[in-house]
C-alpha cells in the first residue's frame, strides 16, 4: 500500500501489501522514496512530543461511520488546492473505471470469525470521489477523514490541483506491493477507495496481523534501525500499524515538518500531522449515541436529595443519613446503602435541612441508618428523624471504626465473598470503590492506608464475612505494602490484588475497568471535591453501574474509551455546572 524505495514498500504479509512510508518533498530525492508532502507548518504548530506511538487515533475516531456527510466531504475536497481536481472528479472521467460492479455484497471473513467486514458498496455511474468515499464510511463503518487523510499520505491526491491517472488508480496503495505491480482488479479510484477502506475495516474484524498490546514496533524497514515496544492501545491504530508497520523515531519527530534521518519513517507521523492539521486530533473520543443529563441542587444537601427524588420510590425500606461536611462515614455507607437499594441523604452536622426531611418523609421508610458518632451527626439530628421512622446509629471511636461498624451492620457474617480495602485518608479511591462494591454487594472497608501493617480489627472482620478475595483501591502511597501483606495471610482471604493508576482519575478507570463489561449508564462525578459523589455513589452501586471521578472541565480518554467499550448508552453527571462544567457534558476530552 504505498511507496518506500523504488516506489512500493518491501513488507508484505499474506500478499496484502503493508503501506507507505511517506516521505517529505525535500527528502525525496535523497532518499529515493516516491514523496507525499506534509502540510506546512501551521501557525501554531504540533509538537512531536505529542506523539503518542500507542494511540494515533482512538477507536471512537477511526470507527465512526457517519463522521461527515456526502456534503461535508464535497465542500472539503472543494476547499483543498486550488479545488483539487478529485473535488470536481467523477470516477469514470478522471480514472476510467466504473463503479457500478464495485462491490455488491457485504464481504465476510469467514475463515477467522465471520464478521462483516463492510457491507454491500452502492455503485453507479459517474460517481463524485465525494460520493465514493462516503459510500465507502458507510458501508466499511470507517471514519471519511481517515479515508481523506490517506489519499493524502499515500499519493498526495488532496494536494495536488491535477492528479496524474496513475495516483488515481492508486490513491490509497491498495494492492500494489513493492516486489511486484498492482494487482490489476485493485486499480482505479473507486476500487482503491473500497478496498483499501476494507482492508483498514479487515485488520480489526478478522483479527488479522498487529493487534491492541504490547509490540516490538520498527522504526524502519532496515531492520538495522532497531525497534522498541509499544503498547498499542486501540484498534485503529494497530491498523494503522498493519498498513504502515514502522513508528517515526525521534529524528521524524523532532523535526515534524521535515527530515529525520537514515532510520525515519514518515508515514504514521505524517498520518497524526494531516489529521491534526486538517480535522482536530485523532485521539478525540466523541462517544455516539449517549445522552447526557444531570442531577444536580444549590449544595451538597440538595443535590443527595436530586439523587433520592430522581431514583427512589416511597416504600423505600431503608435510608442511609450521614454528615456532608466530610466523607470519611459516607464511603462506606455507599456500598451498604446499595446493597439496602437504599439512598444516601446528607445532612449538616446539627440540623436537618427541611429539603432533607421532607424527601424522608415522601420515602417512607421502615429504618434510617445514621452513619457516624455524635461529631459528626449530633443527637439533636437523631431525634427530629426518630419522627419519621426508627433510627439506627452505626458508629465507632474513629472513621475506621466507623467503617467496620456500617459494613457490619449491612453484611451478614459471611456474606460478603469480596471485599474492598481504601484508605480513610483520602476520598477520591474509595468513592470509585463505593460503586464498583455496591454493584456487586460487597463492602469497602476503611483502613489506615500509612501504617506498615494490617489492624487486628480488620483482619478479624474480613474474616467474619467470610471473604474470600480483597481488591486494594489505589496504590501503594495510599494503602501501603505492609497492609497489603497483612490482607494476604488473613484467615480465607486466597487472592489480594490492587486496582490502581497514576493519579485518582487513573485509580477510579482502573477500579471501573475491572469491576463493569456491559453497562448501560455511567455516572460521573467531581474528583476534587466529595459531597456529589457520596451520595452518587450509593445511586450508582444500586444501579450496578460505574461511578467515575472526573475533572471540572474534560473527560479523560481511557474514561471515554470505556464508556464506548462498554455500549453505555447514558451519561449521568452528579452536581451543578460548579463542580462539573458543561463542557463535560459535551464530551470535552482532557489534553
Amino acid at each position: 500500500m504505498g511507496s518506500t524505495r523504488s516506489g512500493r514498500n518491501p513488507d508484505t504479509r499474506r500478499g496484502v501489501p503493508r503501506a507507505i512510508i511517506g516521505c517529505v518533498v525535500s527528502v525525496a530525492i535523497a532518499l529515493g522514496f516516491v514523496a507525499v508532502a506534509v502540510p506546512a507548518e501551521p501557525a501554531a504548530a504540533l509538537s512531536g512530543s505529542q506523539f503518542d506511538p500507542g494511540e494515533i487515533i482512538s477507536d471512537s475516531e477511526f470507527y465512526n461511520g457517519s463522521a461527515m456527510s456526502e456534503q461535508q466531504i464535497q465542500s472539503f475536497l472543494d476547499g483543498r488546492i486550488a479545488a483539487t481536481k478529485l473535488g470536481a472528479c467523477e470516477t469514470d472521467q478522471c480514472v476510467n473505471v466504473r463503479t457500478d460492479n464495485v462491490e455488491s455484497r457485504a464481504r465476510l471473513v469467514s475463515d477467522r470469525t465471520g464478521n462483516v467486514r463492510c457491507e454491500a458498496f452502492q455503485g453507479g455511474p459517474a460517481l463524485r470521489a465525494s460520493t465514493v468515499i462516503y459510500r465507502a464510511q458507510v458501508a466499511c463503518g470507517i471514519n471519511a477523514k481517515v479515508i481523506l487523510v490517506t489519499l493524502e499520505k499515500e499519493q498526495g491526491l488532496l494536494s495536488k490541483s491535477n492528479p496524474s491517472k496513475a495516483a488515481l488508480d492508486r490513491a490509497m496503495g491498495y494492492a500494489c506491493p513493492d516486489t511486484a505491480p498492482c494487482a490489476v482488479d485493485s486499480l482505479g479510484f473507486a476500487n482503491q477507495v473500497y478496498k483499501g477502506t476494507l482492508q483498514l475495516k479487515t485488520y480489526k474484524a478478522s483479527n488479522f496481523g498487529i493487534q491492541p498490546g504490547s509490540r516490538a514496533t520498527p522504526w524502519h524497514p532496515n531492520a538495522a534501525c532497531g525497534s522498541s515496544v509499544v503498547n498499542i492501545r486501540t484498534y485503529g491504530t494497530a491498523a494503522l500499524y498493519n498498513y504502515t508497520p514502522y513508528q517515526p523515531n525521534a529524528a521524524a519527530l523532532t523535526n515534524l515538518y521535515g527530515p529525520g534521518d537514515a532510520c525515519s519513517s514518515y508515514g504514521n507521523r505524517n498520518f497524526w500531522v494531516f489529521y491534526n492539521t486538517w480535522f482536530g486530533s485523532p485521539t478525540t473520543i466523541r462517544p455516539a449515541g449517549v445522552t447526557v443529563s444531570r442531577v444536580g441542587a444549590a449544595d451538597r444537601y440538595g443535590t443527595s436529595v436530586a439523587i433520592s427524588a430522581a431514583n427512589f420510590d416511597p416504600a423505600t425500606q431503608t435510608v442511609y443519613v450521614a454528615s456532608g461536611m466530610n466523607y470519611p462515614d459516607a464511603l462506606s455507607a455507599a456500598p451498604a446503602a446499595a446493597l439496602r437499594d437504599a439512598p444516601l441523604l446528607l445532612v449538616p452536622p446539627t440540623s436537618l435541612p427541611g429539603n432533607v426531611r421532607d424527601e424522608i418523609v415522601r420515602l417512607t421508610p421502615a429504618q434510617i441508618v445514621v452513619v457516624g458518632g455524635t461529631s459528626a451527626i449530633s443527637q439533636s439530628v437523631v431525634l427530629e428523624l426518630q419522627k419519621i421512622a426508627p433510627v439506627r446509629r452505626d458508629a465507632g471511636q474513629d472513621r475506621f471504626a466507623t467503617s467496620r461498624a456500617v459494613a457490619e451492620g449491612a453484611f451478614l457474617p459471611g456474606g460478603a465473598d469480596v471485599a474492598y480495602i481504601a484508605t480513610g485518608l483520602g476520598f477520591a479511591d474509595a468513592l470509585s470503590a463505593g460503586a464498583a462494591a455496591g454493584a456487586q454487594n460487597d463492602p469497602v472497608i476503611l483502613v489506615d492506608g500509612q501504617s506498615d501493617r494490617l489492624d487486628d480489627a480488620t483482619r478479624a472482620l474480613i474474616t467474619r464475612l467470610g471473604v474470600k478475595k480483597v481488591v486494594i483501591a489505589g496504590g501503594a502511597s495510599a494503602v501501603s505494602e505492609g497492609v497489603q501483606d497483612g490482607l494476604a495471610t488473613v484467615t480465607g482471604v486466597s487472592q489480594v490484588v490492587r486496582a490502581a493508576g497514576s493519579d485518582r482519575y487513573a485509580t477510579s478507570e482502573a477500579i471501573n475497568d475491572a469491576a463493569f463489561a456491559a453497562v448501560p449508564t455511567f455516572y460521573v462525578a467531581s474528583g476534587t471535591t466529595f459531597p456529589d459523589a457520596l451520595a452518587g455513589a450509593a445511586l450508582a452501586g444500586a444501579r450496578q453501574s460505574p461511578l467515575y471521578l472526573v475533572p471540572a472541565t474534560c473527560l479523560r480518554r481511557p474514561m471515554l474509551q470505556q464508556l464506548v467499550d462498554s455500549g453505555a448508552k447514558s451519561m449521568v453527571i452528579l452536581g451543578g455546572t460548579t463542580a462539573v462544567a458543561n463542557s463535560v457534558a459535551s464530551f470535552t476530552n482532557c489534553e
